[in-house]
């Protein structure tokens, strides 16, 4: 049997109370990893790491604050002393149409998206580099690949993750830091659950929409998240994987 792909490494997961975050910190605890959850849902997160139980520690965290991430840098590198794998995974939807998106709707999108990611790779870019070694996958959406009605604000959001982290890529690849992205299509999480409760007709069209005519579950995404964090994936960066049933094929 191989050893795990991840024993021994550290790996911090933001938006891990639920979702593909909590399918994420699951699938890399099974994988040998030291994990770090945080979420805006304290709450959740600690449930999260309890359930997971050793090696795993939690804290609440606003991924749009820059405070925020200095704290969540620091507490990562007391307790372990470096970060191997970040997922940047927190996120927020929105849709609604071009006219009637908010301005502070939008902009509310973009801080916890985009801005979130950016300050994470900046908080945790530094110590990687320093030990020349470094594994960053962010979250975007097959929105990142393609247009899609009513999506202005988590379209925008989401391509400027996918630009993000190719130029990331470019930089750091000297330094050892691979930076990936992961683009999931409909997947069945909480909010696709509400989806299917309060619109049944609007999934169903979704599901028409993808090729393998289902939706993808939070583990799977987990399964290419965790590709992208192990070495196996060592020659690997600036890449963005589509895990979509064929949608945006």
């Amino acid at each position: 049997m191989p050893p795990p792909r991840l024993q021994g490494k550290v790996a911090l997961i933001t938006g891990a109370a639920g979702g593909i975050g909590l399918a994420t910190a699951r699938r890399f605890a099974a994988e040998g990893a030291l994990l770090l959850l945080s979420d805006a849902n304290t709450e959740g997160a600690l449930h999260a790491a309890a359930e997971l139980g050793y090696g795993a520690s939690a804290r609440a965290h606003d991924v749009a604050s820059e405070q925020d991430w200095e704290d969540v840098r620091d507490w990562a590198l007391e307790l372990h002393g470096r970060v191997d794998v970040l997922v940047n995974n927190a996120g927020i939807f929105l849709a609604a149409p071009l006219v009637e998106t908010k301005l502070e709707d939008f902009q509310r999108v973009l801080d916890v998206n985009v801005t979130g990611v950016f300050l994470g790779m900046r908080a945790l870019a530094p110590s990687m580099v320093a030990r020349r070694s470094g594994s960053i996958v962010n979250i975007s959406s097959l929105a990142g690949i393609r247009g899609g009605p009513y999506l202005t604000a988590y379209a925008a959001s989401k391509w400027a993750v996918r630009g993000m982290t190719k130029v990331a890529a470019k930089e750091l690849a000297r330094d050892g830091v691979r930076v990936n992205s992961v683009h999931p299509g409909q997947t069945d999480t909480d909010m696709n659950t509400r989806q299917r409760e309060e619109t049944p007709e609007l999934v169903e069209k979704l599901i028409r929409g993808v090729p393998m005519q289902r939706l993808g579950t939070p583990t799977e995404i987990a399964d290419a998240v965790l590709h992208l964090a192990c070495d196996e994936s060592a020659y690997t960066t600036g890449s963005e994987l589509v895990v979509d049933g064929g949608a945006a094929a």
